[in-house]
């Protein structure tokens, strides 16, 4: 899977949330892969990933199962669905 970019949306000394852009292929939109590093043991360790939900129209995130989040963490996915939904929205308004 080729990583795009990176966007961090959650860190503490410890611990660190980012969202990875990644190559869809066959697809009009992006999968993202929520990941965390937890100091130096845990890198890249898989939470979830978001992708675009046809019946919904808008991006939704689908956490990984035994996976719990923090309201900090939420607001961060929260935020970034709202963001990468109104760009996809514009894209095929045009």
């Amino acid at each position: 899977m080729t990583f795009r970019k990176e966007i961090t949306i959650y860190k503490t000394k410890k611990v660190r949330v980012y969202i990875n852009q990644c190559h869809n292929p066959g697809k009009k939109t992006w999968l993202y892969a929520v990941r965390k590093d937890v100091e130096e043991v845990c890198a890249g360790h898989f939470l979830g990933v978001i992708r675009w939900n046809g019946s919904w129209r808008q991006y939704c995130f689908y956490p990984d199962k035994d996976t719990f989040w923090s309201s900090s963490c939420t607001q961060g996915i929260t935020d970034f669905l709202v963001e990468i939904t109104q760009i996809q929205r514009k894209k095929w308004r045009k």
